[in-house]
C-alpha cells in the first residue's frame, strides 16, 4: 500500500504507539558479513518527531545512533537516505530538512533547511544531490558547499522518487489531494535536463508512479501503485532511448537493483485488509522472474523496504509494524536467513 495510506492509519492509531527502546546489540555472534556496515533509516511516526538512524556492524545493531552522536534527533518523518560521496544524506519530510551525516562518526556536518518544501527522495550525480519535494519542485544541492544552488519547477502532481539516466533526471509524478480531500493520481514521469535544470518533457507510464531507478544506461524501472481499485499496480521498464515500454509480469510495492537483477516484493490486501506479500528476483536482461524467500513471506508480511548490499549481495528486508520496533532481516543471496535485528519505528531503508 502507498506510504501515505500507512501514515493515515498511523495517525488514527496513535494511542497504540509502543515505547521506544534503549539501543540494543542483537546476535553479535552471527553477523551479516565480516565487515558489514549498514545504515537503517527509521521513519518514525507521523507527527512523532522521532525519526532515527540505526547502525549495523559485525558487533550487532546500535539504535538511536544519530541522536547519540549529535545530542538531538533527526526530526519528523525520515523519508529517504542515500550514501553519496563521503556523506549520508537523510531526507526528513515533515521537518523539511536534509541532514548531511558523516558515515564514520554519525556526526552531522550540516542540517540544510529546505523551507517547508516537504522533501521526499534524493539521488546523487556528478557532485550534486537532487531532492524531490512536495511543493512540486526538485532542489539541487552542491555537495562541495552543502548549499542549495538550484530549484526546478515540475508540472505534474506531487513528486516521489527520482533517478538519473544519461543527461536527464527522471522524476515520478504520483498523486495529490483533490476536491473533498480525495486522492487524485498522475501517470507521468517528468524529464529534467541536467544541463538547463528545467523540465523538458513528460513520459506517460502507469497510474500513480512512485518508485523509479536506473536499470542501466538507457532503461528505467518504474513501480506504479495504481488507485487501489479499478487500476491495479504495475511495474514498467522504460527505454528512454527508444521510447518503448515493457510491463513486468509482477508488480512491485518496493524494489532494489543489484548486479543485473531486480529484487522486489509485492504486497496485496483482500477485502478484510489481510496481507499477502511475495518476493521476486527479476533478470534485468530477460525480465523473467523467480520467486525468492518463499519460506519466509508469512513472517515478512509487513515488509516496508528491500535493499541489497552491492558487495555481499545479501538481501535486507525491513519488516515494520505499527506500535512496535521494526525488524531488519538479512538473507544470503541463496535465501538463507543470516540475521535478524531489532531497529527503530518504521524502518524504511537500508544503505551500505
Amino acid at each position: 500500500m502507498k506510504r501515505n495510506l500507512l501514515l493515515l492509519a498511523a495517525a488514527m492509531m496513535v494511542a497504540l504507539a509502543g515505547c521506544e527502546k534503549d539501543p540494543t546489540t542483537d546476535n553479535p555472534d552471527t553477523p551479516a558479513g565480516n565487515d558489514v556496515r549498514a545504515y537503517v533509516l527509521n521513519e518514525g511516526l507521523w507527527g512523532g518527531n522521532d525519526a532515527s538512524l540505526s547502525l549495523i556492524t559485525k558487533e550487532g545493531i546500535t539504535n538511536d545512533w544519530f541522536a547519540q552522536n549529535n545530542g538531538r534527533g533527526l526530526g519528523d518523518l525520515g523519508q529517504d537516505m542515500v550514501h553519496y560521496g563521503s556523506l549520508l544524506y537523510v531526507v526528513v519530510h515533515s521537518s523539511s530538512t536534509l541532514e548531511c551525516v558523516d558515515p564514520t562518526t554519525g556526526i552531522s556536518r550540516k542540517q540544510i533547511d529546505l523551507s517547508n518544501r516537504k522533501p521526499r527522495y534524493a539521488v546523487g550525480h556528478e557532485g550534486k544531490l537532487y531532492v524531490s519535494c512536495y511543493d512540486k519542485t526538485v532542489v539541487r544541492i552542491d555537495t562541495a558547499t552543502l548549499a542549495v544552488d538550484g530549484v526546478c519547477q515540475l508540472s505534474g502532481m506531487q513528486p516521489e522518487q527520482l533517478c538519473v539516466v544519461g543527461n536527464n533526471l527522471y522524476v515520478c509524478n504520483a498523486w495529490q489531494y483533490g476536491e473533498g480531500n480525495q486522492a487524485v493520481y498522475d501517470s507521468t514521469i517528468s524529464v529534467v535536463s541536467l544541463a538547463s535544470f528545467t523540465e523538458t518533457d513528460k513520459i506517460t507510464v502507469g497510474m500513480n508512479p512512485g518508485r523509479i531507478k536506473a536499470l542501466d544506461g538507457s532503461r528505467l524501472i518504474v513501480a506504479c501503485g495504481g488507485d487501489y481499485a479499478s487500476h491495479p499496480a504495475c511495474t514498467k521498464v522504460v527505454n528512454v532511448s527508444t521510447g518503448s515500454q515493457t510491463q513486468l509480469d509482477v508488480a512491485a510495492t518496493n524494489f532494489d537493483i543489484c548486479n543485473g537483477a531486480i529484487y522486489l516484493y509485492c504486497t496485496t490486501y483482500d477485502a478484510s485488509w489481510n496481507t499477502t506479500v511475495n518476493f521476486y528476483k527479476v533478470d534485468a536482461n530477460t525480465l523473467s522472474h523467480e520467486e525468492i524467500l518463499a519460506d519466509h513471506k508469512n513472517e515478512l508480511k509487513n515488509a516496508y523496504a528491500i535493499n541489497v548490499d552491492p558487495k555481499t549481495k545479501n538481501i535486507y528486508i525491513c519488516n515494520s509494524v505499527y506500535g512496535v520496533n521494526s525488524d531488519v532481516y538479512v538473507f544470503s543471496p541463496a535465501g538463507a536467513q543470516l540475521n535478524k535485528y531489532e531497529a527503530g519505528t518504521f524502518a524504511n531503508k537500508v544503505v551500505f
